[in-house]
């Protein structure tokens, strides 16, 4: 039983398999759109992915004249993984609008390139955010099954 807030309870399991199964829950996700060709839906799921994987990263926060009493001028993320975001952001909005740009020519050809550019785009953004995930330990131990070592638990 939980003693609340003050107690002294401490949970069996650690939180961390919370946000692992939340994750693959997403990645799920993530690739049922990409299967089914949605785009859009695929690309707000791994948006999600990278909100969920940012939760150690602490948050940039300036105050007005540097005056923490004051109020906050402006808060952001202050990590190099944030410029690798924003710049797939950036060029997802790019083939998003060669797309749009496409259909409002109804250039068939143009349009299916587009698609292919964008998906293209989403297939990079995808990697990036697993090996974002593989970089925090949040994916399973890859291990290699080596019969030789069978006897020393290999």
């Amino acid at each position: 039983m939980a003693l609340g807030r003050k107690g002294n309870y401490t949970p069996n399991v650690d939180a961390g398999y919370g946000l692992i199964y939340r994750l693959n829950d997403l990645w799920n996700g993530a690739d049922r759109k990409a299967l089914s060709g949605d785009l859009d839906g695929w690309n707000q799921v791994l948006n999600a992915i990278y909100r969920n994987l940012l939760y150690r990263h602490p948050l940039e926060v300036e105050f007005v004249d540097g005056d923490k009493k004051k109020e906050i001028k402006n808060i952001k993320l202050n990590d190099d993984d944030r410029k690798v975001y924003d710049k797939f952001t950036e060029m997802v909005q790019q083939e998003k609008r060669k797309v749009y740009k496409a259909i409002q020519a109804k250039d068939r050809l143009e349009y299916n390139k587009a698609r292919q550019n964008y998906s293209n785009v989403l297939a990079m953004k995808d990697i990036w955010l697993r090996k974002f995930m593989q970089d925090r330990g949040l994916y399973l131990k890859e291990v290699e099954f080596d019969p030789s070592r069978a006897m020393w638990g290999g």
